[in-house]
């Protein structure tokens, strides 16, 4: 994986790992009212954080699709590679059985001078 990658992995994880804590934290916190109210009052900041977990994960969405497209143009480079080396082998093939022989052009020739 290229460093860039990781990197977006890395903080990918890391966001999902805060989004837990919070969310244990919230749970816990869940039968005080007081702080169930200043909750109320951070939720403009819910709203840009859930904003930049789906950023996050449409970039994912991207690298992943990148990713895909990637390894098909391989594949389909490989196999194209591999056709044309199977048709130069048949080529060869077909060559060395078209043309006689070194030892049977010199047994022709042994054959014509003995008559």
């Amino acid at each position: 994986m290229r460093k860039p990658r990781s990197i977006f992995y890395i903080i990918y994880f890391l966001f999902h790992i805060g989004l837990l804590l919070v969310s244990i934290y919230v749970n816990y916190k869940s039968e005080d009212f007081e702080f169930l109210l200043k909750l109320r009052v951070r939720m403009d900041l819910m709203i840009y954080v859930a904003i930049a977990g789906l950023v996050l994960f449409f970039i994912d969405i991207m690298l992943i699709t990148m990713e895909v497209r990637n390894h098909k143009k391989e594949r389909e480079r490989l196999e194209h590679e591999v056709n044309s080396l199977k048709a130069k082998m048949f080529d060869l093939q077909e060559a060395t059985k078209s043309t006689p022989s070194q030892k049977e052009l010199t047994k022709k020739e042994q054959n014509e001078d003995q008559e």
